[in-house]
């Protein structure tokens, strides 16, 4: 690794110096006689980091159309950055409005539900009422009606299409690139 970046080194301070005119006779080559006769390299950023920003970036470029398109405000998709209760490590979450809704009032009865506990700590009466709703119940429930929505949109909107394949192809560039570099470090099961 280290002989490839001090060839990359040389060749980038030797272009156009008499250096290299009289270097190439040494090893072996015709001298460059003009700027056409180069090779063009093109350098592409590998970092993960920079691979899951272009992920976000293509989610977010497809979900603005998405909601533009679509007619039933409960499926607006909003996407946030947040660290889960019990870690610190922030990852991002994109939600239906129904989703979100239904989250904001599990979390308003929950809250109900513990004053109302610590109201009557000391007596005998009421420990507070749970939660009537659940988020997972209401999301299931609509998830029918907003799959044939999305499929509608997706069918009838080919640029709708094309930015759903751009994030899925952005996924495939982190994919690949994290395979690559786990290659050989993972035990095998043996």
């Amino acid at each position: 690794m280290a002989r490839e970046w001090l060839g990359i080194l040389m060749i980038s301070t030797c272009i156009g110096a008499e250096v290299c005119a009289a270097a190439e006779p040494m090893m072996g080559k015709s001298p460059v006689t003009s700027a056409e006769d180069l090779d063009e390299v093109l350098v592409r950023s590998s970092r993960l980091s920079h691979l899951k920003a272009a992920i976000a970036e293509a989610e977010d470029r497809f979900y603005v159309r998405y909601n533009d398109l679509n007619k039933v405000d409960d499926f607006d998709i909003e996407c946030a950055v947040d660290a889960p209760l019990g870690t610190k490590i922030p990852q991002r979450v994109c939600l239906t409005k129904v989703q979100l809704n239904a989250k904001a009032q599990y979390g308003l009865e929950y809250l109900l539900s513990l004053q109302a506990m610590a109201k009557f700590a000391g007596g005998t009466q009421g420990l507070g009422k749970p939660p009537d709703i659940n988020p997972t119940a209401v999301w299931d429930a609509r998830y029918d009606e907003y799959k044939k929505n999305m499929l509608s949109l997706l069918e009838h909107h080919p640029d709708l299409r094309r930015l759903a394949r751009e994030g899925e192809e952005a996924k495939e560039r982190y994919d690949a690139e994290y395979k690559r570099r786990l290659k050989g470090r993972l035990m095998s099961g043996e």
